[in-house]
């Protein structure tokens, strides 16, 4: 069909006969707060679409593929890296959260089917009642961030010390392409088959996850399940030196003995502890109480904590913090024996507060998108070979040596998150938080009794700037020491770098798949083809 001249109006118009007025919303506020991520504003989009249902999101793909308006999906909005940031005021945004189904709970085939809107928290809650769980089953933002969201950006946290990422663990998809025709992978895309295994042929799942939006809108997702381990300790280091403590943290993850191992320099480690008050720590400590499968355990593990406090972290450096999982008691104490053994060369034990309060409640408020006094928050990361972490910690330093005088003068802290990634890679996350007026998306994420707690600064665009300039600097230097990244959006480099005939299959598939390069233009830093 040949595309018509889009008008904002017009496109509104067609788009409301097709799919009810209801499910359009051009409310100036809504596309205001629809076309920002958790660091800039982006251009303000034409109109969103909350669909409720695939049938309903297809006709609105043959809407904007009449009117040759560019469509951007939107998962959970916590992406940091322009993902679902439009480049001009035409684009039509594709708000997944209502699509957000829990299709079929399969415990003899022992897989998950959901719908790509359906949060993590959401997920957890459905599949716990059957003794089950995703093996990697989520990020701590899993509270608002989505299924489908994690598929097109990758995403790491929790169980991903043995289960690798969220794009590791998935098996089948429905994907919409830009045309609005459907495409299935894995084994469902035998139409006799189940969506049990991920492999027909060539991995269209692998195709379709990590693009960020720039294939097709992912409306289903199937994911593996495994039972339920009934045994978790938690353990907690500290290190005088980040040397130290990576060689712990990757002869750990070489070993495949924990869930989860994450660690932080000192810098991160202070603002953490300043993070928390006390009613807080009351909350976190009836969360553990109630978690701890007995109330035994429970007044035993938050005793510990009481006894801890907070004051513990003051003294060390650098920090790592180890969740892990058994099926038995005895298989739990000798894990833990192996890890405490690693640690002991240059670590010390300390209270495992931090841990033991994450698994307890993994999917709380997003707090965390400021800092304890308000600051606003941005991260960059890399994902590393472990013989390079030291090699990208170093980096990230260097780069922050360069700017101090300015991050003295601007009261911008920084601070560095590090991440197992199963037995191959480090995630390495510099963050930087800086005073500045909050964003909507602030507003509406955090708790609201929490932020008012705290200090809502005015607008800093000196600041703002210069954390731009350190981010891109950061990114550069990580990139030199061989990084990949997560939500490449349309911020990390990706087609940059690669080989003239890997460049130009993937440009062929973006162009196999649309063909008018309408589907979320510039992410993966694909060029827009629109006519």
């Amino acid at each position: 069909m040949q595309a018509e001249p889009a008008t904002p109006q017009a496109f509104v118009d067609a788009l409301s006969d097709a799919v009810g007025a209801d499910s359009v919303i051009t409310d100036d506020a809504e596309r205001e707060f629809f076309s920002q991520d958790v660091f800039r504003k982006g251009a303000t989009v034409a109109a969103i679409i909350r669909p409720a249902n695939v049938d309903t999101l297809q006709a609105a793909l043959r809407v904007a593929a009449q009117f040759a308006v560019p469509v951007i999906p939107r998962g959970g909005g916590m992406s940091y890296t322009d993902g679902f940031l439009a480049q001009d005021d035409s684009a039509l945004l594709v708000d997944t959260g209502a699509l957000d189904r829990i299709v079929e709970i399969n415990t003899q085939d022992m897989y998950v089917t959901v719908e790509a809107g359906c949060t993590w928290r959401a997920l957890a809650a459905a599949l716990e009642p059957h003794g089950v769980r995703t093996p990697y089953w989520g990020p701590l933002s899993g509270l608002r961030a989505t299924v489908g969201g994690a598929l097109s950006q990758g995403s790491v946290f929790l169980g991903s010390g043995q289960h690798g990422s969220a794009a590791d663990n998935v098996q089948s998809l429905d994907v919409l392409l830009a045309d609005g025709s459907l495409v299935t992978t894995g084994s469902a895309a035998n139409q006799h088959a189940s969506p049990f295994y991920r492999h027909l042929g060539p991995d269209l799942t692998g195709l379709f996850t990590g693009d960020c939006g720039a294939l097709g809108i992912k409306v289903r997702a199937t994911l593996p399940i495994k039972r339920l381990l009934p045994e978790t300790r938690h353990a907690s280091f500290g290190f005088k030196t980040f040397d130290a403590m990576m060689r712990a943290m990757c002869e750990i993850a070489r070993e495949d003995l924990v869930s989860e191992c994450f660690g932080f320099d000192p810098g991160l480690q202070g603002i953490r502890l300043k993070r928390s008050s006390m009613t807080e720590d009351v909350k976190s400590l009836g969360r553990v109480i109630k978690g701890a499968g007995s109330l035994a355990k429970g007044l035993k593990a938050g005793a510990k904590i009481v006894a801890a406090g907070r004051s513990f972290l003051k003294d060390l450096d650098f920090s790592m913090h180890v969740t892990l999982d058994a099926r038995t008691a005895e298989a739990a104490e000798e894990k833990l024996a192996a890890v405490r053994g690693i640690c002991e060369d240059g670590g010390s034990e300390v209270e495992a507060t931090m841990p033991r309060v994450m698994r307890a409640d993994p999917f709380a408020n997003v707090n965390s998108l400021l800092g304890p006094g308000g600051e606003r928050w941005a991260p960059v990361h890399g994902i590393f070979a472990m013989s390079r972490a030291a090699d990208a910690f170093g980096a990230a330093e260097a780069v922050f040596d360069r700017h101090r005088d300015a991050l003295n003068s601007l009261d911008i802290d920084t601070g560095v998150l590090m991440c197992a990634i199963a037995t191959s890679a480090i995630l390495v996350e510099p963050c930087l938080y800086w005073p500045d007026e909050q964003m909507t998306i602030h507003k509406r994420f955090l708790d609201p009794q929490y932020r008012a707690k705290l200090t809502d600064f005015p607008a800093n665009e000196t600041a703002r700037a210069r954390v731009a300039q350190i981010r891109d600097d950061l990114t550069t230097a990580l990139h030199e020491c061989g990084a990949t990244h997560f939500q490449l959006g349309k911020y990390y480099p990706y087609l940059d770098g690669m080989n003239a005939p890997t460049r130009a299959a993937v440009e062929g598939i973006k162009a196999a798949v649309d063909p008018d390069g309408r589907m979320n233009p510039g992410a993966l830093g694909l060029a827009s083809r629109r006519r």
